[in-house]
């Protein structure tokens, strides 16, 4: 009995819609493994190139170019060549489940993209930018709403670093904020000035803000903390403190006032801050962010499109 060849317009379907598949079911899973190094390298040009409109036309050009090929080796193929088992269904089907599973692992454990749609982090983060995350070391392991495990946080945390975790109001909201207090540090803000241990934290003033979306000017400075520098605005130099206070777990670690908040931070937890300093809703306003809510650390931050 002559073997079946694998159909050609199901290859080119495939192809066309899932390069490395298409490729696999066409016979070559030199090819296959070939056009899989290219879809991850357009995907890494759209997370970290310039322009998300080239990405999207490499991908479309290198489906193009994967149906037909896989159109042209299965239209070759010879009368009497066994199929490979990653050339029936389950092979290709097998082949897929098992990308996905790498997609899903490096996404639970190493770096996951996260979108940031607020104002809250300005001028440091846009909104609309995507956030690269490193995860592996902070515990909070999981992806697409699904948690794999929950460890302690063994990375280092710094002040300055900007984190994403879980918001201790609505857990499965993920915010990105800046971390101003870290466990047993006693952290005040008054008047728009930062001061973490009774240190006051240096601030220079720059160049004004101009956001592009509201057409509003802002007063900039520079801060730095561990090294790092970031700079924050305000809406102006001195204003009353302003937030409106939740009632949030372990509030009786803070002392309110018309000029400012002070907080000591409990073992096992973090105050953040984002960088547009009155126009964010941080643990001034909720409290303090536990360490098993933290995702990860923001590695990269990409520009919105």
């Amino acid at each position: 009995m002559t073997p079946r060849p694998p159909n050609k317009w199901l290859a080119t379907l495939l192809g066309f819609l899932a390069p490395p598949a298409g490729l696999l079911y066409a016979g070559s899973a030199r090819w296959a493994a070939g056009y899989l190094a290219l879809v991850l390298a357009a995907v890494g040009f759209l997370w970290f190139g310039p322009a998300g409109l080239v990405a999207g036309l490499m991908g479309f050009v290198l489906s193009v170019l994967a149906a037909g090929h896989a159109y042209r080796l299965t239209g070759k193929w010879p009368a009497r060549r066994m199929r490979p088992w990653y050339s029936h269904w389950y092979g290709v089907l097998g082949s897929a489940l098992a990308v996905m599973v790498m997609v899903f692992g490096v996404r639970a454990f190493v770096v996951e993209p996260f979108s940031m749609p607020s104002v809250s982090m300005q001028p440091t983060i846009a909104p609309g930018a995507v956030l690269i995350v490193s995860k592996w070391g902070y515990g909070n392991y999981g992806s697409y709403g699904i948690s794999v495990a929950h460890r302690p946080v063994s990375a280092e945390i710094r002040h300055g670093d900007v984190i994403v975790f879980a918001y201790p109001v609505e857990p499965l909201i993920r915010y990105a904020k800046r971390v101003v207090g870290l466990p047993g540090d006693t952290v005040r803000y008054q008047r728009g000035q930062l001061s973490i241990n009774g240190l006051t934290v240096k601030r220079a003033p720059v160049a004004d803000f101009v956001d592009p979306a509201q057409a509003t000017v802002m007063l900039q400075f520079e801060e730095q903390l561990s090294g790092t520098r970031y700079r924050v605005i305000y809406d102006r130099a001195e204003r009353p403190y302003f937030q409106v206070i939740q009632d949030f777990p372990m509030r009786d670690n803070c002392r309110i006032d018309a000029e400012g908040i002070e907080c000591e931070v409990p073992a096992g937890h973090y105050y953040v801050m984002g960088d547009n300093r009155d126009n964010s809703s941080d643990s001034r306003a909720w409290g303090f962010v536990p360490a098993h809510n933290v995702v990860g650390k923001v590695w990269r931050v990409m520009a919105p499109r």
